[in-house]
């Protein structure tokens, strides 16, 4: 391995701790600053790479040979956001509640302990008392004995089992590469900053600079400004705030009849870095969310004129929930689909091909993934779990990452906050909890921390680490290595900094998350029938559907521009918040190409990178700053 290779690796793997820190510190405990992986770039990371941006252009200055190359500091990027996505509070920092609620929460009304406490396997959990008491008390220390008696064997279990996860998705990454980011040209819009903050030349005077672009710093102005604006109104009241947010247009607080206000948020508010992203969504992805996302509306208003009340209207939304789960599912058996010629041509010319029986081999990975599998599968055996429901929950579970991943790819909406839509909630939902077994149902719901919802998820950011090394035309072999580096130095990393942290000021703030899994999981073990809900088939199965006939539609005829990523995103949370912003970037940049051409596309895309980064780069302060002061700074972010 070159040393330059070694250098970038070295340098991400000493910077992972401090982004964790940053990560975790920010959440626990209580002080919720805003969030940076709830949308995709993350701001930490963009952060941070602009600070390694500015202190090499300064190296380059003092000595150009020790300054890094644009593939250094991709993979840097891609080791950051990789890693960012596992230590996130939908992932990882969820686990460790997940680990310790289940005793602390049992009391003898609600009858855990009987009804499902004997079911969590000791090596996975933290069920004594004394340590849990002085995790959420606070003013204690994780060295002692007994706290890392208690912590020390399960942290090291659920750090294998994350590694061999986010694994199996680079292997599923390396299977679908050369289709995804060579042949199908796919859009990416969520690379294009990284891209162009990478790219630079060392040369601080180059007008090839996005740095000496006049557009990129009004954006940075008008996005900056309005985020310092708001941060110093949060802090000194007397100073007016600029009420451009979406939650402080929310018109559903003047719908008050029925069936109307069943559509829920109805939100009206601009986001200055989603409008940046929009811009760089192709426009018939950007417009399928805004419009899904009123399709998703009605869908509510119809089912309420239709008699659908209480009960019946929570049950109807957990079908919203199925039916994203179809689509995601058909995006991505679309897309393999589509592309398994393509993967598999790809390698033909290589070992991978049998010469003389002149077949062609199974691609490399695939071996990978299949062991993978197998080795999550029997991990969750030894835990308790059946060993076919082991294997029909990863196979659901890589789908929907694969339906994610594409997602992200090919229509770049920097969002994708699938809630409830993991195997964890659709198996239960559709087989009956009775006829999966409790102590399966059990195992299964502690597996609640990775997908609870979607909106950090890693593969993404895998497979955009690719195209960020294809489109600078750099060759990809270092990055492999390098997000395996990431994985353990980050798991293992996040488990120190994570408890230490909570140990000294006590407790987490995201015990709820854990209590809303194991409190679903009692009410299934009480009141669950078993009975095959037919209706939730036939959600995912429409969703399915729908994807498929739209796919049909867009291969078909020209004029149809809907895509069936705008139907699996319309029923999840952030869209609420997003679509106006997400309207604004579609009708900014139509207006460009329609009256401007391509060439004032071009010119305004500095402009737009600058709405991105000025937020980013002021909320990244703003929230360095509220940690420091242990305050919630509010500054009109994405969050």
């Amino acid at each position: 391995m070159p040393s330059s290779s070694l250098r970038a690796i070295v340098l991400g793997t000493l910077l992972i701790p401090i982004n964790c820190y940053w990560l975790v510190i920010s959440r626990q405990p209580y002080q919720y600053q805003p969030i940076p992986t709830i949308i995709s770039p993350f701001f930490n990371v963009i952060f941070i790479l602009l600070l390694l941006v500015l202190g090499n252009r300064l190296l380059a200055r003092l000595s150009p040979r020790l300054a890094l190359r644009q593939r250094e500091l991709i993979v840097i990027y891609v080791m950051l956001s990789v890693t960012s996505a596992i230590q996130s509070f939908q992932m990882m920092q969820t686990l460790t509640t997940m680990m310790e609620v289940p005793f602390r929460r049992a009391t003898v009304e609600n009858d855990w302990k009987n009804l499902f406490g004997r079911y969590i396997p000791t090596w996975l959990s933290v069920s004594d008392k004394k340590a849990i008491a002085a995790y959420y008390r606070g003013d204690s220390t994780l060295y002692t004995q007994l706290h890392l008696r208690s912590w020390l064997r399960p942290a090291l279990w659920w750090s294998g089992f994350v590694v061999t996860l986010v694994f199996v998705m680079h292997c599923i990454t390396l299977y679908v590469r050369a289709s995804w980011v060579e042949q199908e040209r796919l859009s990416y819009p969520i690379i294009q900053l990284p891209l162009a903050m990478t790219s630079q030349p060392v040369s601080n005077h180059s007008a090839n600079s996005i740095f000496a672009q006049t557009g990129l710093w009004i954006g940075v102005g008008i996005s900056g400004g309005i985020a310092l604006v708001n941060g110093l109104a949060d802090l000194f009241p007397i100073i007016p705030a600029l009420p451009i947010h979406p939650r402080d247009h929310n018109l559903a607080h003047y719908i008050t009849a029925q069936p109307w206000r069943s559509m829920g948020m109805f939100e009206i508010g601009v986001i200055a870095p989603v409008v940046g992203l929009a811009f760089f969504m192709p426009l018939d992805m950007s417009i399928s969310c805004v419009l899904f996302f009123f399709l998703s509306k009605a869908q509510r208003i119809v089912a309420v004129t239709l008699g659908a009340q209480q009960v019946a209207y929570s049950q109807y939304l957990v079908t919203l929930n199925q039916q994203s789960f179809g689509a995601l599912t058909g995006i991505a058996v679309a897309a393999l689909w589509a592309g398994r010629k393509l993967a598999l041509g790809s390698n033909r010319v290589s070992p991978t091909t049998d010469r003389a029986a002149g077949r062609a081999r199974p691609h490399p990975t695939v071996w990978g993934i299949l062991i993978g599998i197998g080795g999550l599968s029997v991990f969750m055996w030894k835990a308790g779990m059946s060993i076919w429901l082991g294997l029909l929950f990863f196979v659901c579970y890589y789908t929907i990452s694969v339906g994610v991943a594409r997602f992200r790819a090919e229509m770049g909406v920097p969002l994708h906050d699938f809630h409830f839509t993991g195997p964890d909630q659709m198996l239960p939902s559709i087989v009956s909890p009775r006829r999966l077994g409790y102590q399966n149902i059990t195992v299964m719901s502690m597996l609640g921390f990775f997908n609870f919802t979607y909106r950090a998820h890693p593969q993404p950011h895998q497979i955009e680490g690719y195209a960020l090394l294809h489109r600078a035309r750099i060759h990809h072999r270092l990055l492999f290595p390098a997000v395996m580096v990431a994985l353990v130095v980050g798991v293992l990393t996040f488990f120190w900094i994570y408890l230490h942290i909570a140990y000294q000021h006590g407790g987490s703030s995201l015990e709820r998350f854990a209590h809303v899994v194991y409190t679903r999981l009692s009410n299934w073990l009480t009141y669950s029938s078993d009975e095959l809900n037919y209706s939730g088939l036939v959600a995912i199965g429409v969703g399915f559907g729908a994807v498929l006939l739209f796919t049909f539609m867009r291969q078909r005829f020209l004029w149809w521009k809907l895509h069936p990523a705008g139907y699996a995103i319309s029923n999840s949370l952030d869209i609420n918040h997003f679509w106006f912003s997400i309207l604004v970037g579609f009708t900014l940049k139509w207006l460009l190409i329609k009256y401007g051409g391509i060439k004032k596309y071009q010119q305004a895309r500095p402009f737009f990178l600058g709405l991105i980064l000025g937020q980013y780069v002021i909320g990244s302060i703003w929230t360095i700053i509220g940690n420091t002061i242990h305050q919630q700074i509010f500054f009109g972010g994405t969050f």
